[in-house]
């Protein structure tokens, strides 16, 4: 039924008044007829009222039966209704299509709340995670995944920007990898990944080349040995030939080093390991050692905070801060002048080395830190370069919270800064070094 202008009721209600007053003017009983045309409206909406109610609440499909404008709206509120219906059906449809596809990911996708309870999980969630519907439905994710660390990851994840790998609690044979993205307002959407193959690779490839550099190892020592004592016997025209041997023995020996550092670093749980280093004292160590290396061809200066000592791994810390010191000798000409320092700063310790070195272009800076990348292959391999100092430092610096920031123009020198945050700054009324380093009365 088409549907009527307001106009169309207006005119017809005057018409109706119209009648009603004729009525009255034809009979003469002006407030009998009004009060009676009154009392017939009243019980007419009424009527429809009800049919309106009852239309609402039971379900009937069809709209009701009447005249008038209350027809109109009957109408109008049953075309409302199927539009909404078809809405509805719609909007399921895309849920369902939404349901089918996020049940086909192969990663765990969880939806948490404000308060980080589940709201909604796939598929993959209950075979990775073992999660049940409707029973976790509203539980707090870190009652269901009861692991201490992950419950401290999500509690600075919001923070710190990082993913979170640990065993399933279904096998502890199985990784997982947890990464955290943010969505709406105090929301986060949890996705999980199985990535046991990656970890087994990984763990071949730490094994491998471990094994191969202990096996490797051995031979090498006797090989330069017998070089070694070979150089002095052997006639003038070999010399140049053994000498050739002897150096790349020698680089293939700072390669195998290198990686077997790594592999203990990849292979050592730091946490255990914190301790209260005398930085002071290990740079001063350093300093010697640096001294011998560049046989006086270059200015060291050494800047060191006497009382300024880190919350850390000794040994990894030693190893992070020669490498970045023989970096800065075997690429600085001779007669240039290297600057080391460590000091305190508002953003925390800061290990620093100055070169007015041969610099790195700005493209390759980015990429400094990949394992075996060096700037100018040929140019490293002369210097004696393994490509592995800068990757050693970057996991050492990873292990302790820090980061390297990398400074530097090409033909006027480098700046290589380790920061440390300042958690691991430990005070001097803390340290047990203190009264070691006062002198003597």
């Amino acid at each position: 039924m088409p549907v009527r202008s307001l106009k169309f009721h207006f005119y017809r209600l005057l018409l109706g008044v119209a009648l009603v007053l004729l009525l009255a003017w034809v009979t003469g009983f002006w407030l009998e007829t009004l009060a009676l045309a009154l009392l017939l409206s009243a019980a007419w909406l009424l009527v429809n009222t009800w049919r309106l109610y009852r239309w609402l609440t039971g379900g009937r499909d069809a709209p009701p039966e009447s005249l008038g404008v209350w027809s109109d709206i009957f109408d109008r509120i049953d075309a409302l209704q199927k539009q909404n219906r078809k809405q509805q059906e719609r909007y399921q449809s895309v849920i369902r299509e939404f349901q089918s596809m996020t049940d086909a990911f192969p990663d765990a996708t969880l939806v948490l709340d404000a308060h980080d309870c589940i709201t909604w999980f796939n598929d993959a969630a209950c075979s990775l995670l073992g999660l049940r519907v409707p029973e976790d439905l509203g539980q707090p994710v870190t009652n269901l995944l009861r692991d201490p660390d992950f419950a401290n990851w999500m509690a600075v994840e919001g923070k710190v920007q990082s993913h979170f790998e640990m065993a399933s609690p279904l096998d502890s044979n199985v990784h997982l990898s947890i990464n955290a993205v943010r969505y709406r307002e105090d929301q986060r959407l949890l996705i999980v990944r199985d990535v046991t193959d990656i970890h087994n690779v990984e763990r071949i490839r730490r094994d491998f080349v471990a094994n191969v550099s202990h096996e490797l190892r051995t031979p090498l020592t006797v090989l330069l040995g017998y070089l070694e004592s070979m150089q002095d016997q052997c006639p003038e025209d070999l010399s140049p030939a053994v000498e050739r041997m002897r150096d790349q023995a020698r680089q293939m020996q700072n390669l195998l080093n290198d990686l077997l550092e790594l592999s203990r670093l990849q292979t050592t749980s730091h946490e255990s390991e914190d301790l209260d280093v005398d930085v002071p004292a290990m740079l001063m160590q350093l300093k010697e050692q640096a001294e011998e290396l560049s046989q006086g061809n270059h200015d060291l200066r050494f800047e060191v905070d006497p009382d300024l000592l880190l919350r850390g791994a000794a040994t990894d810390l030693e190893s992070a801060f020669r490498n970045l010191i023989n970096n800065a000798i075997h690429y600085t000409p001779d007669g240039g002048s290297i600057r080391i320092s460590w000091r305190d700063t508002p953003r925390g310790p800061e290990f620093s080395v100055t070169d007015t070195g041969i610099g790195i272009p700005k493209r390759d800076i980015p990429r400094l830190t990949e394992r075996f990348y060096r700037v100018g292959s040929d140019r490293s391999r002369h210097r004696g370069g393994t490509g592995l100092g800068l990757s050693i430092v970057k996991h050492v610096l990873n292990a302790h919270d820090s980061r390297l920031s990398i400074e530097s123009e090409l033909g006027e020198g480098s700046t290589f800064t380790c920061v440390f945050p300042p958690g691991r700054r430990v005070e001097p009324e803390n340290n047990g070094f203190a009264e070691e380093a006062a002198p003597a009365q």
